[in-house]
């Protein structure tokens, strides 16, 4: 003995960033690139739903259809999101996280920066397109990281820190949509400040594309599993996860917290710069800064609240439990929205306020659950059909809401969403209590 004091070596898998402990062969510094790029992917998530009501009044658009051809454009993103989010994550288990992320972030600036430059309709779903398919590499690749990089026991946290960069990444949009005002008292016409508005969210996909090439893990999550398995045989494998009651909730979260935010996100803007054009007299610009801009904030500021408390929860309740409960707040909330007839009101402000701790809690409850479910060798092809799961929640929320919102009323998509958390609720609750008779008797089988 030397009589010189014992060290023991601080390893990889010891690491721990922000109470959160990583992953084997994950360091620091993978964490915290992924944070920022899941900071930009978040922002871009909402921005086409915020700027592009003021993109539609300046293109000179009917009023009456904006709603459908905003419900159309939306749904169109969807259906490749359905199409190609599988397909994204199956090809991230064979190559790696990093490469497909990049790209989707890349392909979702370029379609930004493209956007208005659109000269018709035919345009505006070309540009729409690439949007769409770097958005479901990004979307995809910004949930599955995150289950790589953290340990199960720390999942609630990651998730909740990462619904809480997805909720400051959401006040990228508003800020956004300030922008066009601004360049429009620059003596700039309406179209071209919306172009030079568009080209700086277009710019934001190749900082975040540089950060996630040089900061992510280059390693694939799975390199043997790549080796043997076709794409098909890989999303057959998340298809199949579904047998398993837990996965098969989380694909329903992720359809009811994807339509959540969707729903917030198109029509709450829309309805709020319709109502100021129409009833108040407002510009488009001015509908957009005065009425919209802050109510955005309010859904934004309580999904920080939301993603923090989440967050701690998912990681000290049982996660099927977790489900429920915010399923059931956002019934509450969404079955709410029926009782506004001004979206200008005061409390109105109270209810958006307590809509973004709703839906996040939704977002983040959803995504501890099924990455906890998920093993690591198909946890890209589970995710992606969990990924697809969200997209039908958004094409529903966002086409069929389109057709509510237009031939209904402006409160009707978020009634039907009301009503698809009550029943998410009850699942939850259902499964919860089936698993606890099923352990009971299993004890008292033993006893």
């Amino acid at each position: 003995m030397t009589g010189l004091p014992m060290t023991i070596p601080t390893t990889e898998s010891d690491q721990t960033l922000l109470g959160i402990r990583l992953s084997d062969g994950i360091r620091k510094s993978h964490m915290r690139a992924y944070l920022a790029v899941a900071f930009i992917s978040s922002g871009y998530a909402g921005a086409l739903a915020v700027l592009q009501p003021g993109l539609l009044q300046v293109m000179g658009i009917d009023k009456g259809q904006q709603a459908m051809l905003t419900g159309t454009l939306s749904a169109l993103q969807e259906v490749v999101l359905i199409l190609l989010m599988g397909v994204m994550g199956a090809l991230s288990d064979r190559i790696g996280r990093r490469p497909v992320y990049v790209a989707g972030l890349l392909l979702t600036g370029i379609g930004f920066a493209l956007y208005p430059h659109a000269v018709d309709v035919t345009q505006l779903v070309l540009f729409r397109l690439i949007v769409a398919v770097g958005c479901a590499a990004m979307i995809g690749m910004m949930i599955t990281v995150v289950a790589d990089y953290a340990r199960d026991e720390s999942r609630g946290k990651a998730n909740g820190l990462q619904g809480l960069l997805a909720t400051l990444g959401a006040f990228v949009p508003p800020i956004l949509a300030t922008l066009p005002t601004v360049f429009a008292q620059q003596d700039h016409s309406e179209l071209t400040a919306q172009q030079l508005t568009f080209a700086i969210a277009g710019a934001l996909g190749g900082l975040g594309g540089m950060i996630a090439l040089f900061g992510l893990s280059p390693a694939p999550a799975s390199p043997a599993q790549a080796n043997q398995l076709t794409l098909a045989q890989q999303l057959k494998r998340g298809l199949q996860a579904a047998r398993d009651g837990r996965t098969a909730l989380s694909y329903g979260a992720a359809f009811i917290s994807r339509g959540d935010l969707a729903v917030t996100g198109a029509f709450m803007s829309l309805w709020l710069v319709q109502y100021g054009v129409g009833e108040l007299g407002l510009t488009p610009s001015e509908a957009m800064f005065q009425l919209a801009v802050p109510r955005t904030l309010a859904v934004v500021t309580g999904a920080l609240l939301g993603s923090i408390l989440m967050g701690q929860l998912a990681d000290k309740m049982d996660r099927v439990s977790a489900v429920a409960l915010s399923a059931g707040m956002a019934a509450c909330v969404y079955l709410g929205v029926f009782l506004i007839s001004d979206p200008t009101a005061d409390w109105v402000m109270g209810l958006l306020f307590c809509m973004g701790i709703a839906e996040i809690s939704a977002f983040v409850s959803s995504q501890a659950l099924v990455g906890q479910q998920a093993p690591a060798a198909d946890r890209g092809a589970i995710i992606g059909v969990f990924g697809v799961s969200g997209a039908i929640g958004i094409l529903l929320g966002t086409a069929g809401g389109g057709w509510l919102f237009g031939y209904v009323q402006p409160s009707a998509p978020f009634v039907l969403f009301g009503f698809l958390n009550a029943m998410v609720c009850f699942w939850a609750l259902l499964l919860r209590q089936r698993e606890t008779t099923s352990t009971a008797q299993t004890h008292d089988g033993v006893a």
